[in-house]
C-alpha cells in the first residue's frame, strides 16, 4: 500500500501526539511490570540496593509459605464478603435512579459522594465511628436497645466490617456504570415485552440483564481487581490484625518489602497476585461471552 504525501503527514502528526502518552505508558505501565518480573528472581535488599540471583527459588518457597497461602485465603474471603454484595446493591440503585422522580438528584448525590472521597479519609473517620467503646454506631445500637459490638477489634468481625467499609465507598462508582449500560438499553424492548404481556421480573430478567451482560463483566473484573488489592482500609484501621484476621495479600508484600527487606520475594508474590488475577478476568470475560 503506498501513501500519499497527506496520508504520512497525518500519521506523522497523530504519532507525534501520541507519542508522550506512548513514553508516559511505558515508563509508568509496562516498565514497572517487566522490572518486577525480573526482580522476583532475586534476592533484592531494598535498602541497600544488593542483590543476588535465586533463579525459582522466590517461586519455590511462595508456594510452601503458610503465610502467602493464609493471606491469599484471606483476601478470598474478603472477594466473597464484598463484591458479590457490592454488584447487586449496585444494581438495584442503578435501576432506582435511572427511573428518576422526586428527589431523585439527591439520592444521586448521596450514593455518588463517597466515590469521590479520599479512602484514607474515609477509613479513618469510620474508624472513629466503629470505636468500640464510644463509636457513632455503637452509640446508636445502644440507645435503640441493642448490644455493642466490637467490629474492628473483633477477629470475627473486623474483616466483614472492612468490606462493608470497602463497598459503601465504591458502590456509587459501580451504579454509575450500571446507570450507564441501563441508559444504552433501547426502550423499544420493554414495549416489545409489554406486548407479549410480560410483568416487570420477566423483563428484568429476559432484556434488562441479558443486555447488561458486558457492563456486568467490567464491573466484576474491576471489583474484583479491587478486593484483591485492597490495603488502606486494613493499614489504617487493623494493620492486619486482630490475630492476622484482616491480614490480605498486599499487606503481606508491603511488608516483606518494606518492614523485612525482601523485595525479590514481595515481587514473587505480587506476581503470583497477577496470575491469579489475570485468569478470574479471563474467566468472567468468557463466561460473560458464553452465556
Amino acid at each position: 500500500m503506498i501513501l500519499t504525501r497527506s496520508q504520512k503527514q497525518r500519521y506523522k502528526a497523530a504519532f507525534l501526539l501520541s507519542f508522550p502518552a506512548l513514553v508516559g505508558l511505558i515508563l509508568f505501565h509496562y516498565w514497572p511490570i517487566f522490572e518486577m518480573l525480573r526482580i522476583s528472581f532475586l534476592d533484592y535488599k531494598i535498602f541497600t540496593g544488593e542483590f543476588t540471583w535465586k533463579g525459582a527459588d522466590n517461586y519455590v518457597i511462595a508456594v510452601q509459605d503458610p503465610i502467602f497461602l493464609k493471606t491469599l485465603k484471606t483476601t478470598v474471603l474478603f472477594f466473597f464478603l464484598k463484591v458479590p454484595l457490592q454488584t447487586i446493591l449496585a444494581l438495584g440503585l442503578a435501576l432506582i435512579m435511572t427511573r428518576g422522580g422526586r428527589g431523585i438528584g439527591f439520592i444521586r448525590t448521596i450514593i455518588l459522594l463517597p466515590a469521590v472521597t479520599a479512602m484514607v479519609v474515609a477509613s479513618t473517620v469510620w474508624g472513629f465511628m466503629l470505636h468500640p467503646d464510644n463509636g457513632l454506631v455503637n452509640s446508636f445500637l445502644t440507645t435503640i436497645g441493642l448490644a455493642s459490638q466490637p467490629f474492628l477489634v473483633s477477629a470475627q468481625q473486623a474483616l466483614p466490617s472492612i468490606a462493608f467499609i470497602t463497598i459503601w465507598k465504591q458502590v456509587g462508582l459501580n451504579t454509575l456504570f450500571f446507570m450507564a449500560g441501563l441508559l444504552t438499553i433501547p426502550g423499544v424492548y420493554y414495549e416489545a415485552g409489554k406486548v407479549d404481556g410480560a410483568n416487570a421480573w420477566q423483563a428484568f430478567r429476559h432484556v434488562t440483564l441479558p443486555l447488561l451482560k458486558p457492563t456486568t463483566a467490567f464491573v466484576l473484573i474491576t471489583s474484583t481487581i479491587a478486593a484483591f488489592k485492597v490495603f488502606v482500609p486494613v493499614k489504617v484501621l487493623t494493620d492486619g490484625g486482630p490475630a492476622s484476621a484482616t491480614r490480605v495479600i498486599v499487606l503481606y508484600i508491603f511488608e516483606l518489602a518494606f518492614q523485612f527487606n525482601r523485595l525479590g520475594y514481595a515481587a514473587t508474590i505480587s506476581v503470583f497476585v497477577a496470575i491469579i488475577l489475570i485468569a478470574l478476568s479471563f474467566f468472567q470475560l468468557r463466561t460473560s461471552r458464553e452465556s
